[in-house]
């Protein structure tokens, strides 16, 4: 979608801050001030039609707006400036909040006194205590979302998590999705601070609850993002209790309040934030801020929807065909072992002093590949912001930062490096490919294909570049041309891995026009290349169904399960093409795997319902359909919240019939 210059005849775009699969997020100037000044604007696109739908949302998301206003305004919660309805799009409207992130505090890398961790929590539950008061949970807390005020020096809270978004598909079947020449940045930076939405153990204010407490934990230890623990790692509270012991200086009653925070266990976790301020006391420790101290606000849709820029995750997987894999960052890699690498930064000093400002700045970059080899991505930062700071405009610290900088969620100053990288070297087609990437990430789809198209410009035999630009014309419904672009990459490529690739998602759009049959070559020809290419199989078995060749997609299918076992579309799929031989056993067998592995994958529950009601067995059926009907409605996918309730009503109703 292009975004519109002008929403509402007030608010200018300026740039995509980020997107997801149902929301998007910009920045924008509200015109309806002399000052022009800032805001963040979140956009929710709904697939619903019919009016009946959408009365339904604006009215939901009317109650939502009535429920913040009158909670009144603070000074510690982003003021919500508007909310605009215009035909399927819907717009919330925010303050934008001058400062920083509390993601970027964090990133110091260095273990907090107890007395810095009482203070902040002190401040942070003072603020959930003003919301839960009014019945409100945020949902979506973590540290992007806490933002320290860069005149007044407090946290505001942004961002409320009001519509969930677990990356459901698009459709229920679909070509897998296009390989990107790209390689992953990690775990979802977020994930660490919310509670799985299926882990029921934590109530609304609970999992507020969680995310102070961990975010409080990686202050006490000055853990990276990566290193503290998961809920879903087995013996979560044993890590939790680990690290407050080795890596903390905290005392016992603090190190078991936070430890009673994160708690799965429900008879273990505070019901309201009032009463951690109570235990917080009790210790001796008086809360640092009051709830009467605090900013302006609103209720809205999380900035990158839960991960303010983060979140073009990684578990965003191939079941979307729209899925890009994060950028990739080219540069050489160097491995130092442990030993050599505390020598470099015992000596680091010394050498600042002796050598010449480009060795030394040669020197940093290499510390920070060093370091970022090793885990170490606070340490990398430090040495890049140091190189940085001698030589402002060395595209190769740049670049290398942006990579750093958008693996913590922060993808604005990210894509400034990579502008930046491009002034200082603008001759370079990687830098424009790598631009490219960060902006398709985003939703800038016509940005990234001008970055891709500059980047040929400069290299016209850049495949990868070829392969992504095809990537983002499909995603923005150009198939014709993504096509063109698949086959430039093939003509050009030498490598296997490239040119299955193209082969790859050129079969998915040849499929997407109807040309099957091309679409089966073309898989083929993957699979030919790279033999133990899983995607390949799995579309090319998407194909086979799509030609009535159920025996041979399901075969396909298996393979791809062989493959990658641990991925739950295959499951899913060939689910779908049991069913439709006439195979109820084996189906069944599959949507229960599918869910297995992905206990949010709604069309799984969906079919495995319809097939319990096929089968007989309506008690299921209506348990899997209303589980259904909660996730469509959870994340504003009212056509198939009103698919589901269709079919709840034909089931209670032959229910009904046999009493």
């Amino acid at each position: 979608m292009v975004v519109k210059r002008l929403i509402d005849g007030r608010f200018q775009f300026i740039r995509v801050v980020s997107t997801k699969a149902y929301t998007k997020t910009y920045l924008m100037a509200d015109h309806n001030d002399p000052a022009k000044p800032k805001c963040i604007v979140k956009h929710l696109q709904l697939p619903a039609h019919n009016a009946i739908t959408l009365k339904f949302l604006n009215d939901l998301l009317a109650k939502r707006v009535n429920l913040l206003k009158r909670m009144g305004e603070h000074d510690a919660i982003a003021k919500h400036l508007s909310t605009i309805q215009d035909g399927q799009e819907f717009y919330w409207v925010r303050t934008y909040i001058p400062g920083q992130s509390l993601q970027i505090e964090l990133t110091e890398g260095r273990p907090r006194t107890e007395a810095e961790v009482n203070a902040f929590l002190g401040e942070s539950l003072s603020v959930l205590e003003l919301i839960q008061r009014h019945g409100i949970a945020h949902q979506n807390l973590h540290p992007n979302n806490l933002i320290r005020h860069r005149d007044q020096g407090h946290l505001v809270l942004v961002d409320f998590g009001l519509i969930q978004d677990p990356a459901i598909p698009e459709s229920a079947v679909t070509i897998t999705g296009k390989t990107t020449n790209g390689s992953a940045v990690g775990n979802d930076p977020v994930s660490a601070y919310l509670p799985p939405s299926q882990n029921r153990q934590y109530t609304r204010f609970a999992a507020d609850h969680f995310a102070l407490g961990m975010i409080a934990i990686q202050m006490a230890t000055g853990l990276s993002n990566e290193a503290i623990p998961r809920l879903s790692q087995t013996d979560f509270i044993g890590q939790v209790r680990l690290q407050l012991d080795e890596c903390s200086t905290l005392d016992a009653p603090l190190k078991n309040l936070l430890i009673r925070m994160v708690s799965p266990q429900t008879e273990m976790q505070f019901h309201q934030a009032k009463d951690i301020l109570v235990a917080l006391a009790s210790m001796g420790t008086p809360a640092q801020a009051s709830a009467d101290r605090h900013p302006e606000t609103e209720l809205q849709f999380s900035e990158a929807e839960a991960g303010t820029d983060a979140t073009a995750s990684a578990s965003e997987t191939n079941s979307n065909p729209s899925t890009l894999k994060p950028p990739i960052w080219r540069r050489p890699g160097l491995w130092l072992g442990a030993g050599a690498t505390l020598a470099l930064l015992v000596i680091g000093s010394a050498m600042m002093r002796r050598l010449p400002q480009s060795l030394t700045v040669n020197n940093l970059i290499q510390q920070a590949e060093t370091a970022e080899q090793l885990g170490q991505r606070n340490d990398a930062l430090n040495y890049l912001n140091q190189a940085l700071t001698l030589q402002p405009g060395n595209s190769d610290a740049l670049a290398q930062r942006s990579a750093l900088l958008w693996t913590n969620g922060q993808s604005e100053a990210a894509l400034q490096d990579l502008s930046n990288a491009i002034q200082a070297q603008p001759e370079s087609a990687t830098l424009y490919y790598q631009r490219g990437n960060l902006r398709f990430q985003l939703g800038d789809l016509q940005g990234a294909i001008t970055d891709y198209s500059d980047a040929l410009q400069h290299n016209d035999n850049y495949v990868d570049a070829y392969i992504n630009r095809g990537n983002a014309r499909a995603e923005f419904g150009d198939e014709a041309g993504a096509i063109q672009d698949y086959t430039a990459a093939i003509n050009l490529g030498k490598e296997p891995e490239s040119k299955a690739d193209a082969y790859t998602n050129r079969c998915l759009s040849l499929s997407n026009l109807n040309d099957h049959s091309a679409a089966l070559d073309d898989c083929t020809e993957a699979v030919n290349l790279r033999p133990n290419n899983s995607l390949a199989y799995e579309n090319r078995g998407l194909v086979k169904h799509r030609l009535n060749d159920y025996q041979g997609a399901i075969q396909d299918f298996t393979i791809a399960i062989q493959i990658n076992a641990s991925n739950p579309e295959p499951y899913y799929n060939r689910g779908l093409t049991r069913q439709d031989l006439g195979d109820f056993a084996g189906a069944m067998d599959d949507f229960n795997q599918t869910i297995q592995l992905d206990p949010d994958h709604p069309f799984a529950y969906y079919d495995r319902g319809l097939l319990h009601a096929e089968l007989g067995d309506l008690d299921r059926a209506i348990a899997d359909l209303e589980t259904v009907a909660t996730a469509c409605l959870d994340v504003s996918r009212l056509g198939c919240f009103d698919d589901a309730q269709y079919q709840l009503q034909k089931i209670r109703a032959a229910q009904a019939s046999q009493l």
